[in-house]
């Protein structure tokens, strides 16, 4: 068994063990840490790890409120970031209070729906206090589809245009090219973390991964300049970047590599709102439909995805029609971006953003499209988010 899985579920007899396994299975192929037995029986198996589980399932059984302080003594080993979901045969209400007392995210009477265990559990981590800003995270459906770039442009946009505070973080870690579009360089980056996890996150450290670009309020973690193997990076280290960042910031903006890892999975799921930028080519929609089907099968809502056409009315040999795509992936578009190449070159060219050009269409697209990101959320607007009852996760206390 992997000891270092983001996620553990404890389990009280061998009657749970099927249900907890589907619930934890992960799409990116990590397997759960499964111990079975009490809260306390798990205590050796979280002595022997490095850190903390990302992710916590316990089923307890027919007990009651008699396993609460073997819950207490485990939150002892968690951070305070975990999230934590218990199932139980009881149905008590007493023990639900006492258990979202403690951070509990929900507790479940058995027996309970699959998906909606697992979209409690892997719903995205709020930070505690500060700002909790809005994660938006942008990925190609296929290689070349222009993310980086509408990425760059919405956040530029949000600084500029709506006065918020934000942060941009290139994730691409071998080819990254937010920080060189813009002319900026720096010998730190998302690489100081990644290559040394186990100094931890702290405002110091943040401020040395952080760029500013101009006098707006839009700061930038770049890519490594050079091409560096990627590290393993742990579920819990992009877990409490981003909770880090949502604090000290209105928006949290991803920009994620064409390719599906551990490291993805754990921004995927960390996420508010996540933005697929296709092209109308046969490559992007078949793509698109497989990340899709990933996305939703790892708890993420329709409601939560935007899909967006990118360089909108090019001329393609395998080109689709707007209503094949989205036939297809099952899923309508909410914007387009002009396929407007001059706007886009001369932008690379001087080292800035497009809304700093000329006032083109693309400009006001880009506009038009933050502007759903910058308005203030309503009840029904924002119920891609967590119910305000529920807590962030287990507050550990060591």
């Amino acid at each position: 068994m992997n000891t270092q899985s983001p996620v553990m579920a404890i389990v009280a007899n061998e009657d749970g063990v099927e249900f907890a396994t589907q619930v934890a299975r992960r799409e990116d192929g990590v397997p759960a840490h499964l111990v079975l037995g009490s809260p306390l029986d798990a205590v050796p198996e979280f002595t022997k790890r490095t850190y903390s589980p990302g992710y916590l399932l316990i089923d307890i059984g027919h007990r009651g409120q008699d396993v609460l302080p073997e819950i207490d003594t485990i939150a002892e080993y968690c951070d305070a970031g975990t999230r934590v979901v218990v199932l139980g045969s009881i149905n008590d209400v007493n023990l639900y209070r006492e258990l979202k007392m403690r951070g509990v995210s929900e507790y479940f009477t058995k027996p309970a729906k699959l998906s909606d265990v697992r979209t409690v559990l892997y719903f995205k981590q709020a930070a505690s206090g500060g700002n909790n800003g809005e994660v938006i995270t942008f990925m190609s459906a296929a290689s070349g589809d222009g993310a980086s770039t509408i990425a760059l442009n919405t956040a530029y946009t949000l600084a500029t245009e709506h006065n918020k505070s934000v942060i941009l973080v290139d994730m691409d870690y071998q080819f990254g090219m937010i920080a060189k579009n813009l002319d900026l360089t720096t010998q730190f980056g998302i690489k100081e973390l990644f290559e040394n996890p186990d100094r931890g996150i702290d405002s110091t450290l943040v401020q040395r991964m952080t760029l500013s670009y101009k006098n707006s309020k839009l700061k930038i973690i770049a890519a490594p300049n050079q091409l560096h193997y990627i590290p393993e990076v742990h579920d819990e280290l992009v877990r409490n970047l981003i909770a880090t960042l949502s604090n000290d910031y209105d928006f949290v903006i991803l920009d994620l590599p064409h390719i599906w890892s551990p490291l993805v999975s754990s921004c995927v799921l960390q996420t508010n709102h996540l933005v697929m930028v296709a092209q109308l080519w046969l490559r992007s929609i078949t793509h698109s439909s497989r990340l899709l089907s990933t996305w939703r099968k790892i708890g993420i809502k329709d409601k939560q995805i935007s899909l967006v056409a990118n360089r909108s009315g090019a001329k393609f040999k395998e080109a689709v029609s707007f209503s094949d795509f989205e036939r297809v992936c099952g899923i309508s578009f909410s914007s387009h971006f002009d396929n407007d190449t001059k706007s886009v070159i001369a932008a690379e060219n001087n080292g800035r953003t497009i809304l700093e050009g000329a006032n083109s269409e693309l400009s006001k697209q880009f506009k038009k499209f933050a502007a759903v990101f910058a308005s203030p959320k309503t009840e029904s607007s924002a119920d891609a988010n967590a119910p305000k009852s529920r807590l962030a996760g287990l507050m550990g206390r060591k």
